[in-house]
């Protein structure tokens, strides 16, 4: 083999048949035709011709010599088209953008420079959420365009100007949109107007943001196509929807002093800015596209900008496009399908956490959005598009952590469906009839869920993950998964009654009080680099979570003791949210969330002794109470009232019904007991289990035959990334969560 080698090397024969070999295998060369038009010449898997080759059906040759090319700045395209083209105006081009790296997928097509903005245009054209001057709506199946005569239309929309009269188009079987032209929607002729009083507002530091958006948010927050975005700002602001340019200026101004020429000048008058982006968006909603829900969904994430009603409307847009639809066998190009399902699975995020934080019934039944789950193949950027700038946040972070929040998401929205449904009475009627324990079997499988979805997280996404002179935006996602933890305990603690045994009441508490206890110090322990990276619009209501789910476990207190020691732990909390508020514009607002919501309950009196006296008002006044058919309660003397049901004492300063602990214990086997509880709460002796902890190690003596002599050898473990538990030998451990055996 070595000699054949070196004989081939050495006749010229051997040479030129090499030569010609590596001309024609070298996938970096471009063929001919996609040099002489200066494109990025690139092929699909199993293809012979190139992307642009096959599109304009000729051969693909490799004859040309190549010349050598002088180094110019310039941004290499895909035809992608993340931020749309409401409208293609001829405003004179910009100076070329900083060079940046390829954002080239296998699946992304051709790249196009500048001087092919004719390419891109007309590539546009042939989507179905991002056409120049025609948007489409999709046709549900009780609308009343009827399918069945669809399927006599013999002419439908095809790629082109959108003027050619077609109402329709088919994008697959019994999918079909209604095709409409742009002019014809209400401020349809505000678009250019809106553009420049945009950039009027923030020039001359327009590209100064931009860059600053692509290298923090984007990376987080990945709904646009960074390639595409900045080919197109270089050649014209007026190429973009208006609402989605103000919204990339207004998110990237929360980091105006991490560009170093951005921090010597004044910054641009943001109320302005987001009046005018609010006011467009209302425009554009109108003749739905992509670019609308990218400017809802980026306007929703600015700093206190969480709004319900607007929520809403994105979700309403988003069905008007067919968002919540399977694509992947859809008549449309390949990146847009990839797009459309980040776009989807944005929404889902936004409506399940909006609905949440909000106490609001979701507008997205899992049953209707068909949507795929999202996979890195559907991002089209890379580890290799990684801006090296100091305070910049990683790429491929951020894909993992959109994925990995979808899922979370969806575990999410079962706990809500499941325990805060505006239709509580089955709930209630299983936990009056079985008690808590049946609460905790229907609680079992979400916490199982939250188990897997721990176990298969990357390395990338743990909070101690940070690389120097980079921002981590790992927190976020941390902070939702506690907060889902939360929303499982604060029902239970809500659903423990007098009538509860005490053993399995004081388990449930100490639990409860584990998933406090973790939630604050993860919050405490966050680095600079985590406070200062994007945190998504959930956040600040999140951390107003912690101490609403800590003021319960205070007003359920069972003794001083124990409502001093949540009043002080909740005591602390504010005060390390408010010495880390400083520029940190997420905490500051959760701050304010705290205060508004528990400004007028005063901690310093005991819960206990309010309970008590109530109790003692019952007591003596029992038998002369009278109920009140209309009201459902009773006035007793000194103020107090009596649950007209129960006969339970209600705080007349709160309206809480106050729920008496008594301290004689409730005649339960013990024997039976223990293996209950054992049962429910994942102790069984019998196999020993590591459950993902975040917060709790429940040491128990399997071989005690009393579950309060077992309760009294528990012991606490912390860990700085919430992924690992101690020894996992010889303890039990509580799952976060997991309210039950986990085998």
């Amino acid at each position: 083999m070595d000699n054949a080698s070196e004989s081939s090397h050495s006749s010229p024969d051997g040479a030129a048949s090499q030569a010609q070999s590596r001309k024609a295998s070298r996938p970096e060369r471009p063929c001919d035709v996609c040099r002489k038009r200066k494109t990025r010449c690139v092929k699909e898997p199993d293809q012979d011709r190139c992307v642009l080759c096959v599109f304009h059906d000729r051969e693909c040759t490799y004859i040309d010599v190549p010349q050598r090319r002088k180094k110019q700045k310039r941004v290499d395209v895909p035809d992608d088209a993340a931020g749309s083209l409401d409208g293609a105006g001829d405003a004179e081009p910009r100076p070329p953008l900083k060079k940046t790296k390829s954002t080239q997928t296998p699946s992304d097509g051709p790249f196009f420079g500048p001087s092919d903005a004719s390419n891109v245009r007309s590539l546009l054209d042939r989507t179905l959420g991002l056409h120049r001057t025609v948007h489409f709506k999709y046709i549900g199946p009780s609308s009343l365009h009827e399918e069945r005569l669809l399927d006599l239309i013999h002419r439908f929309y095809e790629s082109g100007n959108g003027e050619d009269g077609c109402k329709f188009r088919r994008v697959a079987d019994n999918t079909t949109f209604l095709s409409r032209s742009d002019r014809h929607t209400l401020f349809s002729g505000d678009v250019d107007d809106d553009l420049d009083t945009i950039e009027q507002i923030v020039q001359p530091h327009g590209p100064g943001l931009i860059d600053l958006y692509f290298r923090i948010v984007h990376p987080s927050y990945p709904i646009l196509h960074k390639g595409v975005f900045l080919e197109k700002f270089a050649r014209s602001y007026k190429e973009f929807s208006p609402p989605l340019l103000a919204a990339v200026y207004l998110l990237a101004m929360d980091w105006w002093e991490y560009d170093r020429e951005l921090a010597t000048n004044t910054k641009p008058d943001a109320d302005a800015l987001l009046r005018t982006a609010m006011k467009a968006l209302m425009g554009v909603i109108h003749r739905p596209k992509l670019s609308s829900v990218q400017a809802g969904l980026l306007l929703l994430q600015r700093s206190g900008g969480d709004s319900w009603v607007l929520t809403t409307q994105v979700v309403a847009v988003g069905e008007e496009l067919g968002l919540h639809l399977d694509c992947t066998n859809w008549n449309i190009p390949e990146w847009e399908k990839g797009l459309r399902r980040r776009l989807a699975w944005a929404i889902f995020m936004q409506d399940k956490w909006s609905a949440l934080i909000y106490g609001r019934p979701s507008h997205v039944r899992s049953s209707d959005w068909q949507v795929p789950r999202v996979s890195l193949a559907d991002f089209p950027e890379s580890a290799a598009d990684e801006d090296d700038k100091e305070g910049s946040t990683e790429v491929e972070k951020g894909r993992l952590l959109f994925i990995h929040l979808t899922k979370l998401t969806q575990i999410m929205a079962s706990a809500l469906d499941l325990l805060y449904s505006p239709d509580q009475t089955r709930i209630q009627e299983l936990v009056a009839t079985s008690g808590v324990q049946r609460l905790l079997e229907l609680v079992k499988p979400l916490a199982v869920h939250l188990k897997e979805w721990a176990n298969d997280m990357p390395p990338e996404l743990r909070m101690e993950d940070v690389k120097t002179r980079k921002l981590c935006s790992n927190g976020y996602l941390h902070l939702s998964y506690f907060v889902t933890e939360i929303i499982i305990y604060r029902h239970v603690i809500r659903s423990l009654t007098p009538d509860t045994p005490r053993p399995m009441r004081e388990l449930c508490r100490e639990a409860g009080k584990a998933r406090l206890e973790r939630a604050i110090d993860f919050v405490e322990a966050l680095r600079p680099e985590h406070m200062q990276a994007f945190w998504w619009f959930a956040s600040p209501k999140s951390l107003a979570f912690i101490r609403t789910y800590g003021g319960l476990l205070w007003a359920t207190s069972s003794t001083d003791e124990e409502a001093e020691f949540y009043r002080r732990k909740l005591e602390d909390f504010r005060w390390s949210l408010k010495v880390r508020a400083k520029g940190v514009s997420f905490v500051a607002i959760g701050l304010q969330e705290m205060d508004e919501s528990l400004q007028d309950i005063d901690m310093t009196p005991s819960p206990v002794g309010r309970r008590h006296r109530l109790e003692e008002i019952a007591r003596t006044r029992a038998a002369a109470a009278v109920a009140t058919a209309a009201s459902g309660s009773v006035s007793g003397a000194g103020g107090g009232l009596l649950d007209a049901e129960t006969q339970t004492p209600v705080d007349s300063t709160s309206g809480f019904q106050m729920m008496p602990f008594h301290s004689a214990h409730h005649s339960v086997s013990s024997s039976s007991a223990t293996a209950t509880y054992h049962d429910m709460f994942g102790l069984r002796s019998e196999s020993p289990t590591l459950s993902f902890s975040t917060a709790t190690v429940l040491d128990l003596d399997a071989r005690s035959a009393s579950l309060e002599q077992q309760q009294q050898q528990h012991h606490h473990e912390y860990f700085s990334d919430g992924l690992v538990g101690g020894d996992q030998q010889q303890e039990f451990f509580y799952h976060s969560g997991t309210l039950a055996d986990q085998n």
